[in-house]
């Protein structure tokens, strides 16, 4: 987001959250919750930029919204960095639904797999990379962090089901381990920063990998 489009964001807002009732409570609710989406995009366009840490003074000013209404909003920049991945997890969740989990021929489901897990990364490395960093200091991130790196591997379980019923006690615990160490999105960052491989090369590796573990 252009940060240019949020110059309407201004200090008149606390006029607004402080009023005596001269707005209808719906426009005011309504003009609190386009305030705090438009705050969160904010955060999330500088997580973009490996600004890990936003502080409510950057993220007031370049908003355009008054610090005293920021701090209405969010009590501190944890709370903020919070809500801001919490409301970007909802968006990836819809990114990485995979219909029919489990059915078509090997290459065509390790296809669909690996190209969903990589259009996640590419949209969602940088909220990803942020909260790696916050959740160090925050619970809940921490919390959601977990969540979500569970789900992506019952995932992973589920698309590779026909393969893995093939193999039995620790041979399938060591398949599941390993496939879901190599798609898991600290993987890919790696591969994709760390390693800097192009998007066609990290594709690649994941395809040739899980094919050796797997096909």
């Amino acid at each position: 987001m252009d940060p240019g489009n949020l110059v309407a964001l201004s200090a008149a807002t606390d006029i607004v959250d402080s009023s005596d009732g001269a707005e209808p409570v719906d426009g005011r609710v309504a003009r609190r919750q386009r305030n705090i989406n438009a705050v969160l995009d904010v955060v999330l366009e500088m997580f973009s930029e490996d600004a890990m840490f936003p502080s409510m003074e950057q993220v007031a000013r370049r908003s355009g919204l008054s610090l005293r209404s920021l701090y209405r909003y969010f009590a501190d920049p944890g709370e903020l960095s919070e809500a801001a991945i919490a409301r970007n997890a909802e968006v990836a969740a819809e990114i990485i639904v995979i219909r029919g989990l489990g059915d078509g021929a090997f290459a065509d489901r390790l296809a669909r797999f690996v190209d969903t897990r990589l259009e996640l990364h590419e949209r969602f490395g940088p909220v990803f990379r942020a909260a790696q960093a916050n959740a160090v200091h925050h619970v809940r991130i921490q919390q959601q962090q977990a969540e979500s790196q569970a789900n992506l591997r019952r995932q992973f379980e589920l698309e590779f089901a026909p393969e893995l019923r093939a193999k039995k006690g620790a041979a399938r615990e060591a398949a599941v381990a390993s496939g879901d160490l190599l798609t898991q999105l600290q993987s890919i960052d790696f591969l994709r920063r760390s390693r800097q491989l192009s998007a066609a090369d990290t594709r690649r590796v994941l395809v040739d990998s899980l094919t050796a573990l797997l096909g």
